[in-house]
C-alpha cells in the first residue's frame, strides 16, 4: 500500500500567551483505508535491485526499523589507546586554550591516525598538529613508532559482549551496532579482505564484531555493523620516511589518491569488498555508513564514490532478500537520495517533522575514549534528544566510547542504568509510536534560541531535505507521538511540570480542536490526573509527587481518545 503524505503549515496563536508557533501538520491519506497506520505487515514479492537511483528508490523502510526508534553503536579501536593519557590539561592543549594557546595547531581529539603524521615535517612544533606533538611525547617520533605500532597496545581484558548487550537491551535499545571498521582501516572482525590488520589477529585477539552480534541475537535484538572506511584510502598523511607511505603497509594505510584526486580503482574495489564481506559474514539488519562518501564529490565533483555506494546498497538489499532479512542502511551528507536508503544527520535536531524516515546519531561522552573532555554525563540532555527526534519521525543512535581494553566507562554504565529507569516508564510512548498531527509545542514565553545549522558539504541537493540545526530544548516544551492505531496520544513534557500547564494544540483554533479525549494518565504514576478542556486547550494539574528524582527528565502524559 502506498502512502501519500501531505504537510500543511499552520500558525497557531494562544489567546493568553500570544505566542506564535509554526507547526507541521501531517495527514496520512491513503487508498482504500481510513485515517490510521498505513503500513502493512504483508510480505512483498522479492525484486532485484540495480545500482541506480531509479531502482534503489523502490526501497521501503521495514516495520522493525520504524518501530525501533533507538539504536546504539560504539567506537573502539587503536584510536582508543590515547584515552589512557587524557586529562583536562591534555584536552586544553588540544583546544589550544589557556596557557597552551599558540603552542600547536588545534585539531580534533578523536582522529588520531589522520593527524599523528606531520603535514609539514620541516616546520617548528608550534606549527604542527597537537596530535603529532602528543604522539611524540607519549610514544616517540612517529617515524620510529607509527600507527601500526599502537595496535598491540589494545587488549580485550575488559571486553564483555554479553554484559554490554544486556545493559543496552535493558535500556530499551532495539538495534545494536558494533564497530566493524573505522577510517583507519583496522578491522574489528576476522576479516578475509583486511586479513593482516584485524582484531582477531592483533590487539584484542578476538573477533569482537561477531561476539557482540552473537550476544545481541541471543537476546532477540536487531544487529548492525558500523563502517567508516569510505575515506580510508586518503585518511593518512603519507609522508616520505614514515611507515604511512611504506607500500608494505598499504592494507592499513591505504592506497592514496591518484593524480586527479580520485580514489584508485583498487581502493574503491576494496571498499566494496569490505562491505560485501560484512554483508555475507553477518547478514546484518542494519549498516551504518559514515560521511566519507561525500568527500570525493566535495573535492572533485566526481560521482565515483556514489557509483560504488549504489553497488554496495544494491548488493545488501538483494542478498538480504535471499536470507529473509529486512535491511536498513544509512548514509550521511546527502550522498544518496532519501528514497534509496535512510538519511542520517550527525548530532543535530530536525527543525520540523520530516515526511520521510531519518536517523541522527550522537555521542554521550565523545566518539572515542577521551577522559577529561566532559564532566558528569547529562542524561536529561540525551533523553530530551531522543523524544525530540522520535516526535519528528526519526530514530536516534547513541554512542559508547569504549576503553582500549574493551571495557565500558563507568559513567556510561551509569547512563545506561539511568536510561533503563527512564525507558521502563516512558517507553510506551516511544517504541512502535508514530508522529502525531504536530511534533510539539514551545514553552510559553520561551524560544528555540538561535538555530545553528549544520554546514558540512553534501552531494545531492534534494529540495525536500529538511533543515537540521542545534537549538534549545526548554523544560516546558512538549513533544507528541501516537500509537499506531491513533487511539493514544503521548504528550511528553521535557521536564517535570511544577504547576498547572496547558496543551494548546487542543485549543478551539488549533490542529486538534476536533480530537475528543476521554481520559489522561501519567506514565509511571498511579495518581489521578486532574484536567479540563478549555478554549485554550487541555489544562493539566500535575500530581504532587514527581515521577523521577531528576526533574529534568522528560515525563509522558497519555491521552486516550473517545
Amino acid at each position: 500500500m502506498r502512502v501519500n503524505i501531505v504537510f500543511i503549515l499552520l500558525i497557531t496563536e494562544s489567546e493568553n500567551m500570544k505566542n506564535k508557533m509554526v507547526t507541521i501538520v501531517m495527514l496520512s491519506l491513503f487508498l482504500g483505508s481510513t485515517f490510521a497506520e498505513a503500513k502493512t505487515e504483508a510480505k512483498t514479492e522479492a525484486k532485484t535491485f540495480e545500482p541506480t537511483r531509479q531502482s534503489l528508490s523502490s526501497y521501503e523502510v521495514p516495520q522493525w526499523y520504524e518501530d525501533a526508534k533507538i539504536g546504539f553503536f560504539y567506537h573502539w579501536g587503536p584510536h582508543s589507546i590515547m584515552g589512557n593519557h587524557f586529562n583536562k590539561d591534555v584536552v586544553k592543549f588540544f583546544g589550544q586554550k589557556g596557557e597552551f594557546a599558540g603552542t600547536a595547531i588545534k585539531n580534533p581529539v578523536g582522529q588520531w591516525a589522520h593527524h599523528m603524521y606531520p603535514k609539514f615535517p620541516n616546520k617548528p612544533d608550534n606549527q604542527q598538529a597537537a596530535t603529532y606533538l602528543m604522539q611524540k611525547k607519549w610514544y616517540g617520533d612517529p617515524k620510529e613508532f607509527g600507527y601500526k605500532d599502537l595496535i598491540p597496545l589494545m587488549s580485550s581484558d575488559g571486553f564483555d559482549p554479553e554484559e554490554m548487550v544486556r545493559l543496552l537491551d535493558e535500556a530499551g535499545v532495539k538495534y545494536i551496532v558494533p564497530m566493524a571498521v573505522h577510517h583507519d582501516g583496522f578491522a574489528m572482525w576476522d576479516s578475509k579482505v583486511i586479513d593482516e590488520f584485524n582484531a582477531a589477529k592483533m590487539g584484542p585477539k578476538k573477533d569482537t564484531t561477531k561476539l557482540v552480534i552473537d550476544a545481541a541475537r541471543k537476546r532477540g535484538v536487531k544487529v548492525g555493523v558500523s563502517t567508516h572506511v569510505a575515506r580510508h584510502s586518503w585518511y593518512y598523511n603519507k609522508v616520505k620516511g614514515y611507515d604511512s607511505a611504506d607500500p608494505r603497509y598499504v592494507q592499513l594505510y591505504g592506497e592514496g589518491l591518484d593524480e586527479n584526486g580520485l580514489p584508485k580503482p583498487e581502493a574503491t574495489q576494496k571498499w566494496e569488498d569490505t562491505l560485501g564481506e560484512l554483508v555475507d559474514t553477518f547478514h546484518p539488519d542494519y549498516i551504518f555508513v559514515d560521511g566519507g562518501t561525500a568527500d570525493i564529490f566535495g573535492a572533485t565533483g566526481s560521482y565515483v564514490t556514489q557509483d560504488a555506494f549504489r553497488r554496495i546498497v544494491a548488493n545488501f538489499y538483494n542478498k538480504s532478500q535471499q536470507w529473509g532479512v529486512e535491511p536498513v542502511i544509512t548514509f550521511k551528507r546527502e550522498s544518496l537520495y532519501k528514497e534509496e536508503a535512510v538519511p542520517d544527520y550527525e548530532g543535530g535536531f530536525m527543525v520540523g517533522t520530516a515526511p520521510y524516515k531519518w536517523q541522527t546519531h550522537s555521542s554521550i561522552s565523545g566518539w572515542f575514549y577521551r577522559p577529561g573532555r566532559m564532566g558528569k554525563l547529562a542524561s536529561d540532555r540525551n533523553f530530551r534528544k531522543i523524544i525530540d527526534t522520535v516526535s519528528k519521525n526519526g530514530n536516534m543512535m547513541l554512542n559508547l566510547a569504549i576503553k582500549s581494553d574493551g571495557s565500558i566507562q563507568e559513567r556510561e554504565v551509569l547512563f545506561l542504568k539511568e536510561m533503563k529507569r527512564w525507558m521502563d516508564v516512558v517507553g510506551e510512548g516511544i517504541h512502535a509510536s508514530r508522529p502525531w498531527l504536530v511534533y510539539g509545542e514551545l514553552e510559553p514565553g520561551k524560544s528555540l534560541g538561535k538555530v545553528h545549522t549544520r554546514k558540512k558539504g553534501h552531494v545531492y541537493n534534494d529540495p525536500e531535505r529538511m533543515q537540521m540545526g542545534r537549538f534549545k530544548l526548554n523544560d516546558g516544551d512538549i513533544r507528541f507521538t501516537r500509537s499506531k492505531d491513533s487511539q493514544n496520544i503521548y504528550a511528553t513534557r521535557m521536564g517535570w511540570p511544577k504547576k498547572t500547564f496547558t496543551i494548546s494544540s487542543f485549543s478551539n483554533s488549533a490542529v486538534a480542536k476536533d480530537v475528543k479525549i476521554k481520559s489522561i494518565s501519567l506514565l509511571g504514576s498511579d495518581a489521578q490526573i486532574t484536567w479540563t478542556r478549555t478554549a485554550e486547550g487541555i489544562v493539566i494539574t500535575p500530581p504532587a509527587d514527581a515521577v523521577f528524582d531528576n526533574e529534568k527528565w522528560p515525563v509522558t502524559f497519555k491521552l486516550i481518545k473517545e
